[in-house]
């Protein structure tokens, strides 16, 4: 064979090859796209209430009206998130109502666009008409003010997830950071008998109950109080990257039991157990930066943790994990409990910084292409993307 005939059988042999390579990428974009997609904790409406419009393409955000449709997104719960630094005692459910209230009328401008959920038939209504679900979760037990009454106004608003804690204890439930942390100074440990009331209350009312952010003996105290299952909507694996946040082996084998379903979380201090000290070492490179605009913004504010995130995310960048790290966390949870209790809670706009690969929710097909290309079925890649959650969802609220 001579030497023109073995070129010409290589160029011919290239782009087969080329062929199939898009061919096969297309296949599963083509597969993200028909596939529901959810995700279960975002804190975006957070910029919306400090005024940018996130029914546009906003350059600094993660996620938006327009980033959103780009991720084949078809549901994504919006986290109703009230600092307990900036707000006090009397003011947690006015503001979470306020933030209701802001989800409601961002749907209301483009109603072909975004609907709150209230039930599973809205959720297949959204789903066959192109329309994103914008479901509804309270992150932090606080925002109901120790009050069963205001559980249920919220839940009538249309909150579908209750997060027991976020970092700070409610007078019922102690977070996971405080029994880490701060567990001598704590005057009771778990779920109080109201904190049960509350557990109890959520299953009769149809919300789901979230223990991201609660404490392991609050954990087994849900577990032993839930009639229905229950979520982790924003947690990864204490395996492989030890952290209060997430999830010890014997928790995630709870879950199970439970029915229950962990949506693992993309922040890179819970995915690699090495960035946390490598991400210090270059935040304290920004100090001066960082105190010159706590003089311009209160340290407390979003506004200024959104500055600060932007100053520093190119640096982070460069000692972040990558989404192939974030797989690892959904195969763990596949392994040890089975493919039907793990999805995706990524925590967009609630972190500063993402893997490498993932970095924003446009990417969203990529997860896509990497569980395929990981081995798992058609059928299980729909379950982690969001078929687990429509499940929760159909079985807790009706």
């Amino acid at each position: 064979m001579g030497e023109g005939q073995n070129h010409s059988n290589m160029k011919k042999i290239i782009c087969i090859s080329l062929i199939i390579f898009f061919a096969c990428d297309k296949k599963q974009t083509n597969f993200h796209e028909v596939a529901f997609v959810a995700d279960t904790h975002n804190d975006v409406l957070l910029r919306s209430m400090i005024g940018r419009d996130i029914l546009t393409d906003l350059p600094e955000s993660h996620s938006d009206l327009v980033k959103f449709k780009k991720g084949g997104m078809d549901l994504q719960v919006f986290s109703i998130w009230v600092s307990p630094f900036k707000f006090g005692d009397g003011e947690y459910f006015n503001r979470a109502n306020a933030m209701i209230s802001q989800l409601d009328s961002l749907c209301k401008q483009v109603p072909d666009q975004w609907a709150i959920p209230l039930n599973y038939q809205d959720l297949l209504y959204n789903e066959q008409h192109n329309i994103l679900s914008c479901a509804i979760g309270v992150e932090g037990g606080h925002s109901i003010e120790n009050s069963l009454e205001k559980l249920e106004f919220l839940q009538k608003r249309g909150m579908r997830y209750l997060g027991l804690t976020w970092n700070n204890s409610t007078n019922w439930a102690t977070s996971a950071k405080d029994e880490t942390l701060n567990k001598d100074n704590l005057s009771f440990i778990g779920l109080t008998d109201f904190g049960k009331s509350v557990v109890k209350k959520c299953n009769q009312l149809g919300v789901i109950v979230d223990i991201s952010h609660a404490g392991e003996q609050t954990f087994w105290d849900v577990l032993e109080t839930a009639q229905k299952p229950i979520i982790a909507s924003h947690s990864s694996v204490d395996a492989l990257c030890p952290h209060y946040r997430n999830l010890t082996d014997e928790q995630l084998l709870g879950i199970k039991n439970n029915g229950g379903v962990v949506f693992v979380n993309f922040y890179p201090g819970y995915i690699d157990s090495t960035y946390e000290a490598k991400a210090s070492k270059v935040k304290k490179t920004f100090k001066a930066k960082s105190d010159s605009l706590a003089k311009l913004y209160d340290p407390d504010s979003d506004e200024f943790w959104y500055k600060e995130s932007a100053m520093m995310n190119e640096a982070l960048s460069h000692v972040a994990p990558n989404v192939n790290d974030v797989i690892d966390h959904i195969d763990y949870i596949a392994k040890l409990i089975g493919v039907d209790h793990v999805g995706i809670g990524a925590d967009w706009d609630g972190v500063g910084i993402l893997p490498n690969g993932i970095e924003d929710i446009t990417k969203m097909p990529v997860m896509t292409e990497k569980l395929l290309n990981h081995g798992y079925s058609k059928e299980d890649v729909k379950k982690i993307l969001g078929g687990n959650f429509k499940r929760i969802f159909k079985n807790v609220v009706g």
